[in-house]
């Protein structure tokens, strides 16, 4: 034999074993992609390759979203929306639609608790954009407001719309369905801590960290596995606070009854659904509302998987009959 033939037949084994290790590489890789959006990030952890087509196209889409809902953008549609005047009919788009539309039947749901015109509460304890205040605007509305025909929108009150507590949950459900209409059926998409997985990681289940929030680290306290679809949201007041003038602690969600920002034992509170991250995003500050006590009570009647973790050893966590994980 030689040198030639002998070197064609190296040449040709590290080949092979080239291939077969890209083969095996395939198998287990995954690929991922990330951002910044809504003053938050974003990320995108998949099976199949991302393009950096795909990725400019799940940007597009997030900034899409964030001139419709965005109560932080002065040219975004919700911004339009607060500044009309009360009881004049005003176009909106089949995705606000959607928005209202689903925020108006969790606030029938939860008996007034879950809320998005609380607009002006939000932003006069310094949680929201103070440039785009309205004079006089009503921190509740009793009137609230008007859909007709899913494409016009009347205001029956003075107040200011405030869609963080669902807009989130939106976004997320758009991407999934962005990934679905390009073939991509195995990923996990997260927008700062609004997380869908669907499929599986290479035959093996998504793993889903729900953060200890007493914590000073991102360490997770309980790990959900999931090779489904499955949306999971997170709400909680342990980081999002300020101090008063008087040294009280003021949090980020607003009771609709009180009209004060909630106190309680609750340091978190986690939903999972099988149906949209939208439905996680909203439920999960409904629950941190109603507190555990009533929101278990609601989260049994409509068979919602909950998971309340408390301040304190006893009783820290405290879950509805439908959380099985």
């Amino acid at each position: 034999m030689n040198r030639l033939v002998i070197s064609k037949f190296i040449a040709l084994l590290i080949g092979l074993a080239c291939i077969g290790l890209a083969y095996n590489y395939n198998k287990t890789a995954t690929y991922q992609v990330s951002g910044t959006i809504y003053g938050t990030y974003w990320k995108l952890v998949s099976t199949e390759y991302i393009s950096d087509t795909l990725k400019q196209s799940i940007q597009n889409e997030l900034e899409r979203i964030d001139l419709i809902a965005s109560n932080y953008k002065i040219e975004s549609e919700l911004s339009a929306i607060n500044k009309k005047p009360v009881n004049t009919e005003l176009r909106i788009s089949p995705e606000m639609a959607k928005l209202l539309t689903y925020a108006e039947q969790l606030h029938e749901l939860t008996e007034g608790y879950y809320d998005v015109t609380l607009g002006s509460l939000v932003i006069d304890a310094g949680f929201g954009p103070t440039s785009h205040a309205i004079q006089e605007a009503l921190a509740v509305s009793k009137n609230r407001f008007t859909l007709i025909n899913g494409n016009t929108l009347i205001k029956n009150d003075n107040f200011q719309f405030d869609l963080s507590s669902i807009a989130k949950g939106f976004a997320v459900d758009a991407i999934s369905d962005l990934l679905i209409n390009t073939k991509r059926l195995n990923y996990l998409i997260d927008i700062g801590g609004e997380v869908i997985v669907n499929g599986t990681k290479h035959g093996s289940p998504w793993v889903i960290g729900i953060q200890d929030p007493s914590a000073l680290n991102n360490s997770a306290i309980i790990e959900l596995l999931s090779s489904n679809f499955l949306a999971v949201a997170t709400s909680g007041e342990y980081r999002n606070y300020k101090l008063s003038k008087n040294g009280e602690k003021v949090t980020h969600t607003f009771n609709p009854v009180t009209k004060k920002s909630i106190q309680s034992k609750v340091l978190s509170v986690t939903v999972i659904s099988n149906q949209s991250s939208m439905n996680a995003d909203a439920w999960a500050t409904a629950m941190n509302v109603l507190g555990p006590d009533a929101g278990i009570d609601i989260a049994n009647q409509q068979d919602l998987a909950v998971m309340y973790i408390m301040q304190g050893n006893e009783n820290k966590f405290i879950k509805s009959n439908a959380w099985d994980f």
